[in-house]
């Protein structure tokens, strides 16, 4: 059975997946999500605001140094099912010196900026990108379940960490660090022995040439990964310099909300970054329509999720924050717009890296990157918090228009404007009804978006419920 070009067995590898990730790394931010109550009880917005900041400093360092080479390593060992190690351990000869660098650059600049906490933040980078490497290493070697389960017990240990440093013995913010810390490491060290990896390192499968096609396969994508910092981290920057700490703390704490629009996306995209890597030997008409019926599908999913999302935010809120927090409420639907572009960037991006034209990511993303960081300068001073997710939106909004139109000339696309002219529409609805402040109408809102996301995913659903239920 075929749907547009994407045919049931590759629907098949899709659910798969996405099953599996659903339990291990959806759940775990599931999680993540409902501590919210917690650390916005103990934890007040200035500290997490200054702990949100210097995360974002990390994440600028490891963008520079990593090169991305996780995603290089998965990438070449879905080339080559046969040599999986060679990647692998050409691969892990640059995480090497990259964390090397780190480690020196940490510690000057951290030293100069007179960084709190300087131990734990260094910890927290390097073990956070350890995890990424041997999670990416589980799924090159399609070990997705222990992937999954090595997230969620990860996972679990951060948040017991949190509940007995934050609630009984009384820590401060840098609770938040250790706890991370904790969880990093053993989720590393689940994945380690249970792929068995300690076997898989040996410089024997070391490859020179390969090294030198997968420093330039990540090259880009260490570029890209810098710009799309100053897309997203360069914001809390500007907010921590230009407004405050506490400032930056409800910022943070309204982007905790767009991990429910991520959830479920995020899982989604994991599969489908395995099954797009598999699809890069089909003729350019092909993958034309292979990418035209996955990219309606996928724009159909984010925006009705957030016609949902938006009105179950605003009744949920206040139960899962502290009132100290509630001026951060205002700020969740711009920020949940922007995460719908910034999804859509990141599915357009593996695209381009399926077909190794990973440069173009890189361009697209500086746009993006400019378009975000002057708007942001320019706004912050007038509309204050709220200039960081608008600004975002503008970035990513534009980085999505000229991937598509990139990709126009590398295969047939198509996309129709007409539909997501009418999500627009919807979506904008659904945002009066969440800034009239009015539970009662919230409430009604939901109610409609149900109905009307039932009616535009009536395909989808029929094909459900006939794959499942047999004709007479």
């Amino acid at each position: 059975m075929h749907i547009g070009k994407i045919n049931m067995s590759d629907i098949k590898k899709f659910a798969k997946s996405s099953g599996v990730y659903f339990f291990g790394n959806i759940l775990m931010k599931i999680i993540t999500f409902f501590m919210l109550p917690l650390y916005t009880k103990y934890i007040n917005p200035s500290d997490y605001g200054t702990y949100d900041l210097y995360i974002a400093y990390v994440t600028f360092l490891c963008s520079v140094l990593f090169l991305d080479i996780w995603s290089a390593i998965m990438r070449y060992m879905f080339a080559d099912n046969k040599n999986k190690e060679k990647p692998l351990n050409s691969g892990i000869i640059i995480f090497i010196i990259s964390s090397l660098l780190y480690t020196i650059l940490v510690f000057i600049i951290g030293n100069i900026m007179n960084a709190p906490y300087l131990i734990l933040i260094y910890l927290y980078g390097i073990l956070m990108n350890v995890q990424n490497l041997f999670g990416y290493i589980a799924r090159g070697y399609q070990k997705n379940t222990l992937y999954a389960f090595s997230g969620i017990i990860g996972t679990l240990i951060t948040v017991i960490c949190n509940i007995v440093l934050i609630v009984l013995l009384h820590f401060d913010y840098s609770s938040l660090y250790i706890s991370s810390c904790i969880g990093f490491f053993i989720n590393s060290l689940i994945i380690f022995f249970g792929a068995k990896l300690y076997q898989k390192f040996n410089k024997k499968y070391f490859d020179k040439d390969l090294f030198i096609d997968i420093f330039k396969y990540s090259l880009p994508l260490c570029l890209n990964s810098v710009a799309y910092w100053f897309l997203t981290s360069y914001n809390k920057v500007v907010i921590s310099n230009k407004l405050s700490s506490y400032d930056n703390g409800l910022y943070a704490i309204a982007g905790k909300f767009s991990v429910m629009l991520t959830l479920v996306t995020s899982c989604f995209q994991m599969a489908w970054q395995e099954l797009s890597f598999s699809k890069a030997n089909m003729q350019k008409e092909e993958l034309g329509d292979f990418y035209t019926k996955a990219i309606d599908l996928y724009f159909k999913f984010l925006f009705i999720g957030m016609m949902l999302l938006l009105p179950v935010i605003y009744i949920i809120f206040p139960y899962m924050t502290d009132s100290s927090y509630s001026a951060a409420c205002n700020l969740v639907p711009t920020y949940l717009l922007a995460t719908i572009f910034s999804i859509l960037s990141t599915f357009l991006g593996s695209i381009f890296g399926t077909i190794k034209e990973t440069k173009k990511i890189f361009t697209t993303t500086v746009w993006g990157s400019i378009i975000n960081v002057l708007a942001i300068n320019i706004l912050v001073r007038y509309i204050g918090v709220n200039a960081a997710s608008i600004s975002l939106f503008l970035g990513f909004f534009v980085t999505v228009i000229m991937r598509i139109r990139l990709l126009k000339k590398f295969m047939p696309l198509h996309v129709n404007l007409k539909k997501i002219v009418i999500y627009f529409i919807l979506i904008a609805i659904s945002m009066l009804a969440f800034y009239s402040n009015n539970l009662i109408i919230n409430i009604l809102n939901l109610l409609l978006m149900m109905v009307i996301s039932l009616y535009i995913m009536k395909e989808e659903v029929m094909l459900i419920i006939n794959k499942f239920i047999p004709k007479k």
